[in-house]
């Protein structure tokens, strides 16, 4: 079946069918009867034809670095909204089973052999870039790096200031009196920045924290950091003295924190303040404040600049900065009340 096939069902020319394949400029009424022939016929375009007549895919590359991590997720969706309402498809994949470095390298080459029309690659790894080999992959095709480094200046990449947010939540628990935080995090650039600004804003108040204080979950950034992190918050609560707030670097972290905090018999916040990061569905869940990361506003961000490059609108690499907020529920209080 073809194109001539679906022009003498619906009683117009081949050229008008081309044209409602391709979004062309089709009378309603025409562009209706043309699609109602392609549901009819149960007809399928020819993607790759349409890729050499057009030089367009149509299709997107997202590479991230963990399908089990509800943060990752989240954003995926956000960008897959916004794709589908411009009618792009999705190629999804992670780098996780095969290696942070190696895993990157295999699916980014792989996007290329497919012809995708750009990629999003999200929470790049800081080996691969000063490698030099994003580098080669933007020369190539439209590329955006999502939660990259400061030092990206040469890479279009869509950053939220996650050291503001750090410092925001610092501010808030010290203005209520907290001087023995807790820091749990796993491994990562972002997971370094947030302890040093952790760090930073203890000492500034005159509480440097001791090397006690900061828990390290190696795999905090997947399902299995829920369990990981209540065996260890449980394990430093049982010979350690006992913090007044405990900050988790995001949210799969939080559900563990908390579920150590509460079998240990305490209560949040009357016995230890609890905040984490990310925002995710997991900290509406579990009812604790949170950095937000406005994943779907890092999702339309993200969109919009690839889809910016992928037009010839703007070939100059670019940096957009999105600012997190604090969402309180209730799961902090002052030591001065």
């Amino acid at each position: 079946m073809n194109i001539l096939d679906i022009a003498a069902e619906a009683g117009v020319s081949t050229a008008t069918v081309s044209r409602v394949l391709n979004d062309g400029r089709v009378a309603p009424a025409t562009r209706a009867k043309v699609e109602a022939a392609i549901r009819k016929m149960h007809y399928f375009p020819n993607n790759l034809a349409r890729t050499l007549i057009t030089g367009k895919s149509m299709n997107i590359g997202v590479l991230t670095h963990s399908l089990t991590n509800i943060f990752s997720m989240e954003f995926v969706e956000a960008v897959s909204h916004r794709l589908a309402e411009l009618d792009y498809r999705l190629f999804v994949t992670s780098s996780e089973a095969s290696g942070r470095e190696e895993g990157e390298a295999k699916y980014l080459s792989s996007f290329l052999s497919q012809k995708v029309d750009g990629i999003i690659l999200h929470d790049p790894s800081l080996v691969n870039y000063d490698s030099g080999f994003y580098g080669e992959i933007a020369r190539q095709v439209p590329l955006v790096m999502v939660h990259s480094f400061p030092q990206v200046t040469d890479i279009n990449s869509v950053v939220v200031d996650q050291a503001l947010g750090m410092h925001k939540v610092m501010q808030h628990l010290l203005a209520g009196g907290h001087r023995k935080i807790w820091h749990v995090h796993n491994t990562g650039f972002s997971q370094t920045l947030k302890e040093q600004v952790w760090a930073e804003e203890l000492t500034k108040a005159g509480s440097p924290p001791s090397p006690e204080d900061v828990i390290v979950v190696p795999g905090g950034d997947s399902e299995q950091g829920v369990m990981e992190t209540e065996e260890a918050v449980t394990q430093r609560l049982a010979r350690c003295e006992r913090p007044t707030a405990i900050f988790t670097a995001n949210d799969i972290m939080g559900i563990g924190a908390q579920r150590a905090l509460l079998k240990a018999g305490l209560r949040i916040p009357e016995d230890v303040s609890l905040f984490s990061h990310d925002n995710t569905i997991l900290s509406h869940i579990g009812g604790f404040s949170s950095v937000d990361m406005k994943r779907a506003s890092v999702g339309h961000a993200t969109v919009d600049l690839l889809l910016s490059n992928i037009e010839g609108k703007d070939r100059e690499a670019r940096r957009v900065y999105l600012t997190p907020d604090l969402v309180h529920r209730g799961s902090t209080r002052s030591l001065f009340s």
